[in-house]
């Protein structure tokens, strides 16, 4: 595509020369060389500055949505309580409404499961409503880089994830001597374990949405809204989803390096479905083999080989993802390109197909 040149200069006595298009491959009147393949490459935003790049944004733009995150998700939450309390009314004897309560808030049992995962599942909506009444539009819509989600990519990172925790979960239970262990002298079927595991596949995988949704996406473009450097994005919001979990020390340290790669990879990636593909398995093998071996679901401590781990497979994964974006990139497929900066190119080949 050449770059037609427009002039002011008259001439009074003839006509202007008519000006030929360039032939093919030929340069411009300036000397350039012609573009090709189509319009000019877009810049969009890199993806902790989608915020910034917003027509409305403005300086407290991020503070109001956060606030309004949090006014929804309290409505939301107070709302699950309300029906609970309810249901409990109208269902259980006076006699028996302690008991009932406390399976609700027990991870061991089917109620306690699904009322605990539906509290962290009700954060999703809440930031999509925050996000849609502060920059209209919602928040799903920015989970990549100018589009929502890529069902390609997901569903390539989701199989990355399953081998590198099937070989975790395999070491945990062959060296660990607790409860894991027990895995090897067989599982006890009921319909305890059934409704367990039901619950689980059913909700897990919006449960790690919506703290990827909420951890990442929001919070890495809130920070990224006034600091334009990646680095801020990705640790500025690690210790709130560090002390959003109840664990002893090492678990701490696990969550906060799963926070710090799941956020790298966001920014490398140009979106959350590394983290999501990852975040869903990881806790799919975590609860799906404490339920299977009996282990307590409300511990806050696990055995060393456990943490280990759960420490390296994150690292593993990165690994593989950041292999992938290299080698597709190399294929004339380029990944999203790690930011430098304010801007990373808009248009993604394998996120057209995806």
């Amino acid at each position: 595509m050449s770059i037609q040149h427009h002039s002011n200069q008259s001439y009074p006595n003839q006509q202007p020369p008519a000006q030929q298009p360039p032939a093919h491959g030929a340069p411009d009147a300036h000397g350039a060389p012609p573009a090709h393949g189509g319009p000019p490459r877009r810049e969009s935003p890199a993806y902790h500055r989608q915020f910034a790049s917003q027509p409305n944004h403005r300086w407290f733009s991020p503070i109001l949505t956060v606030v309004l995150a949090a006014v929804f998700y309290g409505v939301a939450v107070f709302v699950q309580f309300a029906c609970f309390f309810i249901w409990a009314l109208v269902t259980v004897d006076g006699a028996e409404f302690n008991a009932v309560a406390d399976r609700f808030f027990d991870f061991n049992s089917v109620a306690g499961v699904v009322f605990g995962l539906v509290n962290v599942i009700l954060m999703w909506p809440a930031v999509e409503l925050a996000t849609l009444c502060v920059y209209r539009r919602w928040s799903s819509s920015m989970i990549s880089i100018g589009r929502g989600i890529r069902w390609g990519r997901l569903g390539r990172y989701l199989l990355f994830s399953v081998p590198v925790w099937v070989v975790c979960a395999l070491v945990m239970v062959l060296f660990t001597d607790g409860t894991m262990g027990g895995l090897t002298s067989g599982v006890v079927w009921n319909g305890h374990v059934v409704g367990m595991l039901i619950a689980l596949l059913l909700l897990v995988p919006f449960q790690a949405a919506a703290e990827e949704v909420t951890f990442r996406g929001l919070a890495m473009n809130v920070i990224g809204s006034w600091l334009r450097h990646p680095a801020w994005a990705v640790l500025i919001p690690v210790p709130l989803f560090v002390f959003g979990h109840v664990y002893d020390l090492p678990g701490l340290i696990d969550v906060g390096v799963f926070a710090v790669i799941v956020g790298t990879l966001t920014i490398i990636t140009g979106g959350l479905e590394a983290g999501i593909a990852f975040h869903v398995v990881n806790n799919l093998f975590a609860f799906v083999l404490g339920v299977l071996s009996g282990a307590d679901l409300n511990a806050t401590s696990a055995p060393t080989v456990e943490v280990i781990m759960s420490i390296a497979a994150p690292i593993v994964f990165a690994g593989i993802v950041i292999l992938d974006a290299r080698r597709r990139g190399g294929r004339g497929e380029p990944e999203t390109p790690r930011p430098r900066g304010d801007a990373a190119p808009a248009i993604d080949a394998e996120a057209t197909r995806a």
